[in-house]
């Protein structure tokens, strides 16, 4: 019995070093400030985790996570914690030669006429692809 609660504990304490180690926070930025994000400021979000660049932003964004979704879907991306299952318009099977760059990420879309509104979205990109709407139908965060 011994033997299988030590092996349970040291599963999960694997799991989570590699689910820390695989957090990468370079290009993500605080969705409350728009700072870079730091590692040790962190809350749950989504089943991931959303990074903040200060002490204060943290309590901002739980006070109102619906606010800063947009900002928050795009981190979960960004940091590897979200993977892409689907186009974010379609819903439908992504071909990897359509994709537009995300902060240095690939995003992909499943036809040319996703990846033209893509395109030409200009600054509305991250609201049309990591809105609450997209982000469920297209990501999905853990394994």
């Amino acid at each position: 019995m011994t033997k299988k609660i030590l092996l349970t504990l040291a599963a999960a304490i694997a799991a989570v070093s590699m689910l820390t180690a695989e957090v990468d926070l370079a290009g993500a930025m605080c969705p409350i400030a728009g700072e870079q994000a730091m590692k040790g400021l962190a809350v749950d979000y989504k089943g991931g985790k959303v990074y903040f660049c200060c002490a204060g932003c943290p309590e901002t964004f739980q006070g109102n996570p619906e606010a800063y979704a947009v900002a928050a879907n795009k981190q979960l991306f960004v940091t590897g914690q979200a993977k892409q299952i689907a186009c974010p318009f379609s819903g439908g099977a992504v071909d990897s030669t359509k994709s537009v760059k995300v902060a240095g990420k690939a995003v992909s879309f499943c036809c040319d006429n996703c990846l033209g509104s893509a395109k030409e979205a200009g600054d509305k990109l991250d609201e049309m692809l990591f809105s609450d709407e997209a982000f469920d139908k297209a990501f999905k965060v853990g394994d």
